[in-house]
């Protein structure tokens, strides 16, 4: 009977072992029960047996400040291998009161394995530090962060430089401590500086730096590439936020297990830090002895001046390209004022920036026929290596303007005084066939029908000279002539831009647009094609006192269509309301200047 009792006994204890080891084979633990609002603590998960599937418990009541941290340690006792994986996570809890942490589970051994979930206590600051100093703590240890465990520190490479002139500011934190996290970090901008934020070299991973015979863990938080774009002794403004880092306590641990693993023996701190402003003092380039040709390139630059021909008829275009590469301030250089002649009309230049080259785009539009030379390209940079200006002298170009085509689209036209044809009154046909003769009942002579006979023919006489003079008169005026039929001849040509619309054909529709505008222009307002400029089609319109809202409208369309026809396919918007706008434009104009007359 004793022994029948002692099996079930020894059954027993083994079922309880059994349980109590496979409870113990995957638990989470925290650093304390007991925690303040916004004072990081620990939270860990701890599994002795190979699993896999692992999923972590919810966190929404709290702000995950590091983690998941994983380690893996192996221990030998009496001969026997044992292992452990400990998953931990840094936590913050977001409001007071009493929180529970979820389960986790894994699944290990073909079962599914769950922690017990743990509830919190969330208190303020004050009780939280009531509760502690409660405890006895060692002196050596200590719940402050000094100064000189941890702080950031800006860094420049040059704290002199010249305006243009490339630096790289960095921002490092140095932590004697372990470095849990970091929080409240936004990207520095820097005031007088035109700064691009680059790689950090760290790549997140802490280096080792001897700051003043004491050895720091540095965490290179940001890294800019900045060029000062004015002068004088220009503050970077401090930077900012928490780290939070991992201290050493005087807490034992609460059981063996804490004693093990080493779950206790340190808190995790979070530390408000504040880097020092750094002033950087910006030399100006020397006034003396800078070229006209200097437009604030700073470095080490090559320059090449190129055009896509230097043979062209008048009103036609060509492109004028200014092309700067090398190292330096590329993209603070400005673009080059051009020297050209006064026949020359050009845009803003199109600028394009591949890597290390800058290239300025000019469309130019020779207007009269000449020999002409394009002077003063120039380019000059300051050399930071020999602290001077370098001036890069362009090649003489040379470009060629022949007599415009008459029969080109876009041109002006003219109505010479030979292609003008006369037309004569219409005489009344004499009428012919057979006819009766009455003799009047009254003599003719001497009647009044004989005197009127006699008068009519001269006042016809006279009335047919006086219209054939005024006539003649009027059409040979080439002026008034070309003035009269401005707007039918604009009407023509807007016919075809309509077809031209409605086919979708952009570069032809802004062309015929241009020949509309350029025709009506012209022949309304006695301008020859020499002169057709935006200024001297707004000094002319100014003086018929045309409103300045029609005159900027013109212009505008001008430029727009004359850049569509010079650059094809640059130039992208509704056709039909462009087409509109300038059937509206030139009747506007029509009815403005005839009021002038």
């Amino acid at each position: 009977m004793n022994k029948i009792k002692n099996k079930w006994i020894l059954m027993l204890v083994s079922c309880f072992f059994i349980f109590t080891a496979k409870s113990q084979s995957f638990y989470s633990q925290v650093s304390s029960k007991r925690v303040q609002v916004g004072v990081p603590f620990e939270f860990a998960v701890v599994l002795t047996v190979s699993g896999t599937n692992y999923v972590p418990p919810s966190f929404k009541e709290f702000d995950v400040v590091s983690g998941p941290n994983q380690s893996n340690s192996v221990q030998y006792t009496n001969g026997v291998m044992s292992q452990q994986i400990v998953i931990s996570y840094g936590l913050v809890a977001k409001k007071e009161g009493k929180v529970t942490i979820g389960a986790a589970s894994v699944v290990a051994g073909g079962q599914k394995l769950e922690t017990s979930p743990i509830v919190l206590e969330v208190v303020k600051g004050a009780a939280a530090n009531q509760t502690n100093n409660n405890t006895t703590e060692d002196p050596k240890f200590s719940n402050k962060v000094s100064g000189g465990d941890v702080f950031i520190r800006t860094g420049v490479s040059k704290t002199k430089c010249f305006v243009g002139e490339q630096v790289t500011i960095t921002q490092k934190v140095y932590s004697r401590l372990q470095m849990i996290g970091f929080q409240k970090f936004a990207q520095p901008t820097y005031e007088g500086f035109y700064s691009q934020a680059q790689e950090s070299t760290s790549k997140g991973q802490a280096i080792v730096e001897n700051v003043d015979g004491v050895n720091y863990y540095t965490y290179e938080l940001f890294r800019s590439s900045a060029i000062a774009n004015k002068t004088g002794k220009i503050s970077l403004s401090p930077i900012e936020g928490d780290v939070v880092v991992r201290k050493q306590t005087s807490a034992k641990p609460k059981n063996i297990f804490e004693q093990f693993f080493g779950a206790a023996g340190y808190e995790d701190v979070p530390v408000t830090v504040k880097s020092k402003a750094l002033v950087v003092e910006v030399l100006d380039v020397p006034q003396e002895g800078r070229p006209a040709s200097y437009y604030g390139a700073v470095g080490d630059f090559s320059y090449k001046v190129t055009t896509t021909r230097n043979e062209l008829k008048a009103n036609d275009a060509f492109n004028l390209k200014m092309t700067i590469s090398g190292k330096g301030n590329i993209k603070l250089i400005d673009a080059p004022k051009l020297n050209l002649p006064e026949s020359f009309e050009t845009y803003d230049p199109k600028i394009t920036e591949s890597g290390n080259s800058k290239t300025f785009d000019y469309l130019i539009i020779a207007r009269s026929e000449g020999e002409y030379k394009l002077e003063n390209l120039d380019f000059s940079y300051f050399s930071l290596e020999q602290k001077k200006y370098i001036t890069i002298p362009a090649p003489e170009i040379k470009i060629k303007v022949l007599p415009a085509d008459p029969n080109s689209k876009g041109a002006q036209v003219y109505i010479q005084q030979s292609q003008v044809k006369e037309t004569e009154n219409d005489i009344r046909y004499i009428k012919k066939g057979d006819f009766v003769l009455l003799k009047s009942e009254t003599e003719f002579f001497n009647s009044s029908k004989h005197i009127l006979l006699l008068i009519l023919p001269l006042l016809a006489l006279g009335t047919g000279l006086f219209l054939r003079r005024n006539y003649i008169k009027n059409n040979s005026n080439m002026v008034l002539v070309k003035e009269r039929k401005a707007a039918k001849m604009a009407k023509k040509q807007l016919t075809n831009a309509e077809k031209l619309m409605q086919q979708n054909k952009k570069d032809e529709f802004y062309t015929e647009i241009l020949m509309a505008l350029n025709s009506y222009i012209g022949n309304k307002l006695n301008i020859p094609v020499a002169d057709l400029s935006r200024e001297k089609i707004t000094e002319v319109l100014n003086k018929k006192q045309v409103d300045a809202q029609s005159t900027a409208k013109l212009v505008s369309t001008l430029e727009t269509s004359e850049y569509a026809k010079y650059a094809p396919g640059a130039v992208s918007g509704d056709l039909q309301q462009v087409y509109k706008n300038t059937v509206e434009l030139i009747a506007d104009l029509e009815e403005q200047l005839n009021k002038k007359v």
